[in-house]
């Protein structure tokens, strides 16, 4: 299992960061029980500047349905999630099934070492399997942990041996000129 945070050479600007080794999947969304059932990843920004979008790997999707992503700072300390900081949703169709979501994110500034999190829930009648990293690999993402919550226990859980498949990009400020 390999994380990253390193600068891709065709966009040096972007910090990019996360797991995207793909295991097995949590579904979120409305479930025919009832339940909504919504996931969720922390991290800690390994670069200040804008966080441009998160992207999740969708293994199965079931239905059409909107997908709201929401950005948290997070008290790693307490494992409690602090005030919202942003927010974005994209309808999701069968036609995206296997293949990276892009959740884009409009001028979201986060700070180098500072924890944040989302949380992924869907509306509608349909329901998405997101991709978390291979069960085989302990503690797959040591800068966060997976959690998962539902309508039923709505404080949910989190899991440090699970973590989502995913991967953040921090346009960094390092290389950002102020006029």
């Amino acid at each position: 299992m390999i994380t990253f945070a390193n600068v891709p050479k065709n966009r040096a600007s972007l910090v990019a960061f996360g797991v995207k080794d793909i295991g097995p999947y949590y579904w979120v969304g409305n479930c025919k029980n009832g339940i909504d059932y919504y996931a969720g990843q922390t991290f800690q920004a390994p670069a200040s500047g804008f966080l441009k979008r998160i992207k999740l790997f969708s293994s199965v999707v079931y239905g059409d349905s909107s997908a709201t992503l929401s950005i948290y700072k997070f008290d790693s300390s307490n494992n409690t999630f602090q005030e919202k900081q942003s927010e974005t949703t994209r309808h999701i169709t069968k036609a995206h099934e296997n293949q990276w979501l892009n959740f884009e994110l409009a001028n979201l500034k986060v700070d180098k070492d500072s924890h944040y999190a989302f949380k992924v829930e869907c509306k509608g009648g349909g329901m998405l399997a997101i991709a978390e990293c291979p069960w085989s690999v302990q503690n797959p993402y040591p800068d966060g942990v997976e959690w998962i919550g539902s309508s039923f226990a709505g404080e949910g859980s989190f899991h440090q041996d699970f973590d989502l498949a995913f991967e953040g990009e921090i346009e960094s400020l390092s290389n950002t000129q102020f006029i």
